[in-house]
């Protein structure tokens, strides 16, 4: 079955390599799933809720549901935030809760520095019935189908009028278990660093430029090369090259200050794009004024 292929690729199997974090591609808009420095950073309540369908035709490929709650308060040094996710593919199911916290340092200018932190837990499940095997595997031998572990991270966030710079470890702890006789990582820690600029001087149009690198012990670094213009202030449209092997499509509309609607189109440029229907991934996105302090307008990281 394809969703086996899906397990072994992906990072179950036997023991060949850890689980990696969730994709996204609208982590354009909020970095709050990536770095825990970014809550609050925007002066308002938001509330954003991102649902993912990785290469959508595959049997047991990744689906990925993300609601991301956060606010500002005490005169927006203190941001504070929610992340729920859940996380499936194959034979496994990933539910993870966050708290985070931040704290920020207004400089002169429009700049800021922003410290954050999260912690939480990240329950781990998996469903060997999935597999369908015609014979059992001798060497398949998991005692720990469904746990949970507890999770902290933590990162920073410099921002200015026009450009930011970003990094993060969001769950700094490997996770490892005992199959049978055997200790296996079924999670390795993730490092980000991303950055953007903002061109805002091209007559009615503003043009950002970004990267996003993330790096996991024992593999190949990974990045994320955007290209994003902003039309009229409502509508963003960009390109995304992730690891030069997938290509994708952003767009974000500013239905007004307050609602945002985005949709993502991925495709690998490799020969699974022959047997799948691309990635999608939808955001909405909607920012409230609630405690002293608010104050809803333009965004452009």
């Amino acid at each position: 079955m394809r969703a086996i292929l899906i397990v072994v690729l992906i990072g179950f199997g036997i023991n060949v390599q850890a689980q990696l974090d969730p994709l996204y591609n609208q982590y354009l808009f909020n970095q709050s799933m990536i770095n825990p420095a970014y809550t609050g950073i925007n002066d308002v309540f938001n509330a954003t809720a991102i649902s993912r369908a990785q290469w959508a035709g595959i049997e047991g490929a990744p689906i990925t549901n993300t609601l991301n709650l956060s606010s500002s308060f005490l005169s927006n040094k203190v941001g504070a935030g929610l992340l729920l996710v859940s996380d499936q593919y194959g034979i496994n199911t990933n539910t993870e809760i966050q708290l985070m916290y931040s704290y920020r340092i207004e400089m002169n200018n429009g700049r800021s520095l922003s410290f954050g932190l999260q912690t939480g837990y990240i329950n781990y499940k998996y469903d060997f019935d999935k597999l369908n095997q015609e014979q059992t595997d001798p060497e398949l031998v998991i005692s720990d189908d469904n746990f949970s572990k507890s999770n902290f991270g933590a990162g920073v966030y410099y921002k200015t009028d026009h450009y930011y710079l970003g990094v993060s470890v969001p769950r700094i702890l490997d996770t490892d278990v005992k199959d049978g006789d055997v200790k296996s990582t079924r999670y390795k820690r993730h490092f980000y660093v991303s950055a953007g600029y903002l061109f805002d001087q091209l007559l009615a149009i503003k043009f950002k430029p970004s990267v996003l690198l993330k790096v996991v012990d024992g593999q190949p670094a990974s990045i994320d090369i955007n290209a994003s213009f902003l039309l009229k202030e409502a509508l963003w449209v960009g390109t995304t090259l992730r690891n030069f092997n997938a290509i994708g499509l952003n767009t974000q509309f500013e239905i007004n200050n307050q609602l945002r609607l985005g949709y993502s189109f991925e495709l690998p440029l490799n020969g699974l794009s022959n047997n799948a229907y691309g990635t999608h991934e939808l955001m909405l996105s909607l920012d409230l004024e609630i405690f002293n302090g608010h104050a809803i307008g333009r965004r452009y990281f």
